[in-house]
């Protein structure tokens, strides 16, 4: 399943990411904040338990509450890091298993170099799978071999992403069907580098070290 976040906030965010006077701080800001309506949409399925709470008043009030103790919170580095925080604003008590990833610039495979992610991610509720950019669908495929590879089936699992092409999108749902995959807008190919066009740029750069 493919959702396009279609909220004219997310414009705002969009435009501050893809200009490239935008400096260092700008951008993690415009990054966080559209991670969090991309959150506020990911998360809007997931199943809340019924419970009670004591009002200042004395009166008993039903209320629903998402058990966010049993989500997992997969960013792809680097540049997954930077929705980690505004998946965290809404899931405080969620676990974080980061899964590191480079890309051969001959081959554009995916190569691992980091996987914290628990060897028994059947026993969460829902995996979210973070990376700004879904390019090749190289990284994204890997990943979620990598954390199906632990137990994790693919229909609970999300992939969140700021900027996605076709050909990635298309990899994804061809190699996994049941993944849901959460983007703000789809751009419409990739350069000879393999970079999104328009795109951004390279997102973990534009965090990290400009």
């Amino acid at each position: 399943m493919l959702k396009i976040v279609d909220h004219p906030v997310a414009g705002n965010y969009l435009k501050v990411l893809r200009d490239r006077e935008t400096q260092i701080e700008g951008f993690r800001q415009a990054l966080r904040k559209l991670g969090l309506i991309l959150a506020v949409e990911a998360t809007c399925d997931l199943e809340a338990v019924a419970g009670t709470v004591t009002t200042p008043l004395g009166v008993e009030a039903g209320c629903r509450q998402v058990r966010d103790g049993r989500i997992l919170l997969a960013p792809i580095l680097r540049a997954g890091l930077g929705f980690v925080d505004s998946f965290l604003d809404l899931l405080p008590s969620a676990k974080v298993g980061h899964i590191g990833l480079y890309r051969d610039h001959e081959t554009l495979e995916a190569c691992t170099y980091l996987d914290t992610v628990p060897d028994q991610a059947d026993s969460f509720d829902r995996v979210f799978l973070l990376d700004p950019m879904l390019a090749t669908g190289n990284s994204s495929v890997k990943a979620i071999e990598l954390v199906a590879a632990k137990g994790c089936p693919p229909e609970k699992m999300t992939l969140v992403c700021a900027f996605a092409v076709r050909k990635g999108i298309d990899q994804v749902m061809k190699r996994f069907p049941a993944v849901k995959i959460i983007t703000a807008v789809i751009d419409p190919e990739l350069n000879d580098k393999s970079y999104i066009v328009p795109g951004l740029g390279d997102a973990g750069d534009r965090l990290y070290l400009l």
